[in-house]
């Protein structure tokens, strides 16, 4: 059996997490519960590989100071390696028809390992009163 000194183990150990967590994100936040403009959310997953490390923490939508809404979602990387997606807000009227205007486009964006993004949409008019987004990896 070889014997190794602490110090030699310590440092196989540490060279060994090394790599785990290089690029992850630590976060401090003196939030405890939702905001006020927080909303329920409904989700169908259908990519669970994307679930596995992408998920979304929260869901606000409240009116700006036009009037019309602004919706914001906070998407979280569980993972260890930073994960690039797409994503598409759609926003609706009252009766949930879909309202589509040049800002109803695909955006990219990325989320560091560990860490979290806010995404946010601003409603094409004062019509507008709900709002779904659609997630899916981005293509490379």
């Amino acid at each position: 059996m070889i014997r190794m000194p602490r110090p030699a183990i310590a440092l196989v150990l540490f060279a060994g997490l090394l790599p785990v967590a290089c690029g992850t994100v630590n976060t401090t936040s003196t939030r405890s519960a939702p905001s006020e403009d927080s909303v329920a959310t409904n989700a169908q997953i259908n990519d669970l590989f994307t679930e596995i490390f992408l998920h979304v923490r929260g869901v606000r939508k409240f009116p700006t100071r036009s009037g019309v809404l602004q919706a914001q979602v906070d998407v979280a990387n569980d993972g260890f390696n930073t994960r690039g997606f797409s994503y598409l807000f759609t926003w609706q009227d009252e009766r949930g028809n879909p309202i589509l205007g040049p800002m109803h486009v695909w955006k990219t964006a990325r989320v560091a390992a560990g860490g979290s993004i806010t995404i946010s949409s601003v409603a094409p008019g004062p019509e507008a009163t709900d709002f779904s987004i659609q997630v899916r990896r981005a293509e490379n």
